[in-house]
């Protein structure tokens, strides 16, 4: 495990990101999200009973003040989930070793969303990792959509940062069943 060992920070106060055998361990910064998008639409809104008619149907309201619009037509239809994204600001910062506390977290992170192409033919593209949010929150098979990476701030003699804030932007790979999403509580 790299990134973020500080003993004085709680668990539930951290998030690991897991790909293979690495495992990134940051502090969760302000802001951190869930965010479960439900699609749902109503099919019929622009049917009415007077549709194919519509200019007479036009009259019919002019002159009697009804439409040949029903409560049906506005039903609402579900037409899927999209997957859970998730909105992860990150601390890292050194306490004895900016490289490997700081550089290498970012670094492996970055690492986990980058595919592996060649320069004539395609090759591996990013695998899906892992995240445990606070001990709480678990949820395996998601990618790394958007990394956000400081460049400036305090350096070490070396030139290794000692302090970053990221922004991770992660989405499940699917959408989530009602019956799998008690198991992402623990």
């Amino acid at each position: 495990m790299i990134g973020n060992n500080d003993p004085a920070v709680s668990q539930y106060l951290k998030a690991w990101i897991k790909q293979g055998r690495i495992c990134v361990c940051g502090v969760i910064g302000e802001g951190a999200s869930k965010d479960i998008q439900v699609n749902w639409n109503s099919p019929f809104e622009q049917d009415t009973v007077g549709s194919k008619f519509e200019k007479v149907a036009s009259m019919v309201q002019i002159k009697t003040g009804q439409t040949s619009k029903g409560k049906l037509a506005s039903e609402q239809v579900w037409e899927g989930n999209r997957p859970h994204t998730f909105n992860l600001p990150l601390r890292f910062y050194a306490l004895s070793n900016a490289k490997k506390e700081v550089m290498d977290a970012l670094c492996e992170l970055e690492k986990m969303l980058s595919p592996e192409v060649g320069t004539y033919f395609g090759g591996p593209v990013p695998q899906p990792v892992s995240i445990n949010i606070g001990r709480s929150a678990i949820y395996s098979n998601c990618v790394i959509t958007n990394m956000s990476t400081p460049l400036s701030g305090g350096r070490t003699k070396e030139g290794y940062l000692v302090r970053a804030e990221i922004t991770l932007q992660i989405e499940t790979k699917q959408m989530l069943n009602r019956s799998e999403i008690e198991r992402t509580y623990r």
